[in-house]
């Protein structure tokens, strides 16, 4: 039986893409053919996509969908996905189309979504796609590909971000079914890391991300926003700038003066960082405010092993 892939075609026979349907199912058993015309039941991306501009628009026009690009790129505002756009065709026309032609507007609309619309104002499908081939390249030992690939998602998230909405929810549930916001944008800044360990360019770039997700959505949980904050400060050491990695550690003990990560990374620079910041007594001191602040039993045993570490080699 051939593979099924994220975004084909769910074998259920809903309708649904395989990774908004049964993808943690186990697949119904069919023969290599069988499923090939099962696949042929539906219009797929690819599809769509073989065919020229006109000649999609020309099959919209034959199934009572009046396409006009003006009106198109109005909607491409209003609406989050292509399915949700062509769900608005639906309404307000009168749609034809049946059979495996019904699913012709959703995959329309998606590749007429691509090829009109300025990339950051990228669909749900597309930024679900190269979220995808981000995963990809991560599975090839590429980081800096996939960093390279995701940044693209960032701005289109960036553009959809509303000033007077702080947090990541309402963007949450516009694309909820198809990817987690929350998850890609934590995901985004560790590969950013990763990537920087082959490349120092992506430190900056993470210097960047950071900085542009706590100003766009500074209420959020508060777990992320320290994270992210912490990742600034851990890229300006990486990159050897320690006035700049100083002052977001003061800052971020002055803003969470409980969190003991505040106190652990001010004690990692002076602990993991170039010898020309390498100070164990100044690492030790923040290790143990670490401890006085710290409750969940995983933070202490994370302070406790460093203390350790520091000990020992203290008495060589």
């Amino acid at each position: 039986m051939s593979k099924v892939g994220r975004n084909d075609p769910c074998p259920c026979g809903s309708g649904k893409k395989y990774k908004k349907c049964c993808i943690d199912k186990p697949l119904p058993k069919m023969e290599h053919n069988s499923f090939k015309l099962f696949l042929n039941n539906f219009w797929t991306y690819d599809a769509a996509n073989n065919m020229s501009t006109e000649e999609i628009i020309e099959k919209l026009h034959s199934m009572g969908i009046v396409f006009e690009k003006e009106a198109f790129l109005k909607d491409a505002e209003k609406f989050y996905s292509a399915e949700q756009l062509s769900e608005n065709w639906f309404n307000n026309f009168k749609v034809t189309a049946v059979g495996i032609d019904e699913d012709f507007p959703w995959v329309a609309a998606w590749v007429l979504w691509e090829r009109m619309v300025p990339e950051n104002k990228m669909s749900m499908e597309q930024m679900a796609d190269l979220i995808d081939k981000g995963f990809e390249k991560l599975n090839v030992n590429d980081p800096r590909g996939a960093c390279d690939i995701w940044l693209r998602v960032w701005e289109a998230i960036k553009y959809r971000s509303k000033p007077e909405l702080k947090t990541l929810e309402y963007l949450e549930k516009q694309y909820e079914g198809s990817f987690f916001v929350r998850n890609f944008c934590q995901d985004l800044e560790i590969e950013l890391h990763n990537a920087g360990l082959q490349d120092p360019r992506f430190f900056e770039k993470r210097i960047k991300y950071c900085r542009e997700f706590c100003s766009l959505f500074p209420d959020e949980d508060e777990m992320i926003i320290h994270n992210m904050r912490r990742a600034i400060i851990e890229s300006f050491i990486c990159l050897n700038n320690f006035d700049e990695a100083k002052k977001g550690l003061d800052n971020l003990v002055n803003d969470y003066p409980n969190n003991p990560w505040s106190y652990i990374e001010y004690g990692d620079m002076y602990w993991f960082g170039d010898d020309f910041i390498k100070d164990p007594m100044k690492a030790k001191e923040f290790y143990d405010k670490a401890l006085k602040v710290a409750k969940d039993k995983h933070d202490i045993i994370a302070i406790e092993e460093r203390l350790e570490d520091l000990n020992q080699v203290n008495c060589k």
